[in-house]
């Protein structure tokens, strides 16, 4: 059983103190996640069972009762929507919005119920409510993915599982090539890009791929913003944690550097590449190397390992066509 402690409010109010001087507008978000992945491995850690819907409000107020953060009674549950409520919170008695609360809620409740359950605080003390109001409801089904063949022919590419790999060429058409062969085989992708995600889908046979856009596009459900980077290393790290054999790629670093900073880009994958050998995954890493400066290149060379190095064919695809 992995250890866990219970925080001290004094240390939650700290850190949230600390993440607004250094990430300002980002705390929030931040201290959600950290909430729900508090909250999933409080359940993991105690090996509480998927429950059934029905006991849920009975086993999750023995749970809560562990985190010490307030008092709080589930006052609805059904198929669609469970709702949870406070009459006391750390976090609005200080002023401030439940964001490690809303992520503990939504972390606890999707491990005990085997779906990921997405919270929203509807009315909170610290704006004059009476009492601190949470819905849940389950995360979107994504579409069904129709059955693939697996294939049992011989890898083309042949990489090594837990190792980063650089490919330097003017377009990523080979990266994408070394994915689709991957989903091929039966294993878990992720697909980060600049290129719109049905676009690819076409272009290459990546269907069953998880995939995300990097793009400031909100209404687009798996969007997500350039600048926003801990977001980013957040859920490809717990797509990592929670699959096996995987792979992922990032295209668009050079969009990525141009929306941040190059050193904020290099520790990002950095980590990633960390990332990738605990979880004895592959990273792939496609470039333009004349996007970028020639010790920016340098720097990537250094932590990656070089794709030409590999046993794998020549380019056999077009590349995706940019839109006009």
């Amino acid at each position: 059983m992995n250890p866990f402690f219970v925080m001290p409010s004094s240390a939650l109010l700290s850190l949230r103190d600390e993440l607004e001087l250094l990430a300002e507008d980002k705390a929030g978000e931040t201290l959600e996640r950290t909430g729900f992945k508090a909250g999933m491995t409080l359940v993991s850690s105690l090996d509480v069972p998927v429950t059934p819907l029905e006991d849920f409000a009975e086993v999750f107020a023995q749970l809560w009762s562990e985190s010490g953060l307030s008092r709080t009674k589930v006052t609805k549950v059904t198929p669609d929507e469970i709702v949870v409520s406070f009459d006391e919170s750390v976090e609005a008695s200080h002023g401030r919005r439940c964001d490690f609360t809303r992520g503990y809620l939504s972390g606890i409740t999707s491990a005990l119920l085997g779906r990921r359950y997405k919270a929203t605080e509807v009315a909170c003390m610290s704006q004059k409510a009476e009492r601190c109001v949470h819905h849940l409801v389950p995360s979107e089904v994504p579409p069904t993915v129709p059955a693939r063949v697996v294939s049992t022919a011989e890898r083309k590419y042949k990489l090594e599982s837990g190792c980063a790999y650089l490919i330097e060429a003017d377009d990523a058409r080979e990266a994408f090539q070394i994915l689709e062969e991957h989903l091929a085989h039966g294993n878990p992708a992720l697909c980060i890009s600049r290129e719109y995600p049905e676009k690819l889908r076409k272009a290459f046979h990546l269907e069953g791929a998880q995939m995300v856009w990097l793009s400031y596009e909100d209404g687009h459900g798996n969007a997500r913003e350039p600048t926003n980077i801990p977001l980013l290393y957040s859920e490809i790290k717990t797509f990592l944690e929670q699959t096996e054999n995987a792979a992922f790629l990032i295209s668009g670093l050079e969009y990525l550097v141009s929306q941040n900073n190059f050193n904020k880009v290099l520790k990002f994958v950095q980590l990633l590449s960390e990332a990738a050998a605990v979880t004895d995954s592959i990273f792939l890493l496609p470039i333009s190397p004349g996007a970028l400066t020639t010790r920016e290149v340098k720097l990537l060379e250094r932590e990656f390992r070089d794709i030409r190095s590999e046993p794998h064919p020549a380019p056999r695809m077009e590349m995706l066509k940019q839109e006009e």
